[in-house]
């Protein structure tokens, strides 16, 4: 379906989508706070905390295998609802668990609702027009929702104790329900105007970019605070500065959103300025951490870093998205996502007991970057057609 002229066509189901992303991604986005939470709450050791979040990302990613073949045959306000309500019920199971093992049952359903709410969020604003700045706000959304929660979540355990977290997510989730009537109720298959020719070499290419990106950016940011206090710097101080550049995220996320808007009110330019300037504040922050650096290299790396990684993030997926010709590609680029932010930090680790040095994640990080920026940029003979450009 062709944008419309009305503006709330294309604002009404954006602010839908980017409320259920954002409440979705709580859990995943609030993890520092979570951890902390937990290991309190249910007298958890390191490895049972890291095993909670390896079924809890590993449900949200593997949501991905049935939602390619679900997503494009049912309509999307229907899909939206289901996935709320699986969200909602098993975060209230959550609240109800009495031990670490039923939690973790209760938390693979919870995770396996909030992948689906997610592949649903990302394949209707791949179908929204303006998708640079759609993307920009969906990221915006995450990030402001998560740093608000971090600092709220201690605050709900010492009241209600470590499952009241989950009733309050579920309780924003509820909230957030009156938002499902927003969207279009047809299925993204029948919203799609472009031709469907299925998963075409050059959107695997670009989504082995985002991969290489995930895997790149989760193995440096894991070991950020490492790096830090191997240059001589506090642990007290590092947080510090990786809290600020939380904020310089929110920052970039915001500036995404605008130079989007830009961009749509400009049919003639083009994005890749954006994803220039994105990839290249990433490889030099990367590459200022290389060596013995003191804080103010430290603080300026990190904040570039993470002001990068929020900017170009939603040029990223909007390349994708405008460049798929299969309804399918973003529940695969769910599943690519999630895989990268599990072996990043993996691969990075396994570097640093080889080597011994933080030089060696760094240089695979921006090697890994380097090529994200190749494949998601390269142009293909798909580079004439037209963008699908689609609302509800």
């Amino acid at each position: 379906m062709v944008a419309s002229s009305r503006p709330g066509r294309y604002w009404l189901p954006l602010a839908a989508l980017v409320i259920f992303s954002a409440v979705s991604s709580i859990m995943s986005l609030g993890a520092p706070a979570l951890a902390g939470v937990l290991t309190r709450g249910f007298h958890l050791t390191s490895a049972e905390v890291g095993f909670y979040f390896l079924v809890e990302l590993g449900s949200v990613s593997l949501v991905s295998i049935p939602a390619i073949w679900l997503v494009p045959r049912i309509r999307l306000r229907r899909a939206m609802a289901g996935g709320v309500a699986i969200f909602i019920i098993f975060n209230l199971l959550s609240w109800c668990a009495p031990d670490y093992t039923l939690l973790l049952f209760t938390r693979a359903g919870a995770a396996a609702g909030e992948g689906f709410v997610m592949i649903l969020t990302m394949t209707g604003i791949s179908l929204l027009p303006r998708q640079e700045m759609s993307f920009g706000f969906w990221v915006a959304g995450q990030l402001i929702l998560s740093a608000m929660v971090i600092v709220v979540f201690p605050v709900i355990a010492d009241h209600s104790g470590a499952c009241g977290v989950y009733a309050f997510v579920g309780l924003l989730m509820t909230l957030a329900i009156p938002c499902v009537f927003w969207l279009p109720d047809r299925t993204p298959a029948a919203l799609h105007t472009g031709e469907h020719t299925g998963f075409s070499l050059s959107s695997g290419l670009r989504v082995l970019g985002v991969l290489c990106f995930y895997l790149g950016l989760s193995g440096v940011w894991t070991f950020l605070e490492k790096i830090g206090m191997d240059s001589g710097l506090s642990r007290g101080a590092t947080d510090q500065f990786m809290a600020t550049a939380a904020l310089f995220g929110i920052a970039g996320g915001l500036c995404a959103s605008a130079v989007g808007h830009y961009l749509s009110r400009r049919a003639s330019s083009s994005a890749y300025p954006a994803l220039l300037t994105g990839y290249g504040m990433i490889i030099v922050a990367v590459a200022a951490l290389l060596g013995h650096i003191g804080w103010p290299r430290f603080f300026t790396a990190s904040c570039l870093f993470k002001f990068g990684w929020t900017f170009v993030v939603p040029f990223v997926l909007a390349r994708v998205a405008q460049h798929a010709a299969a309804i399918e590609t973003m529940a695969i680029v769910n599943l690519t996502i999630g895989a990268g932010f599990a072996f990043g930090p993996a691969i990075s680790g396994y570097l640093l007991q080889a080597t011994g040095h933080d030089d060696a994640l760094i240089m695979a990080g921006e090697c890994l970057m380097l090529l994200s920026a190749f494949l998601v940029m390269h142009r293909s003979s798909e580079q004439g057609m037209a963008s699908t450009r689609v609302s509800g």
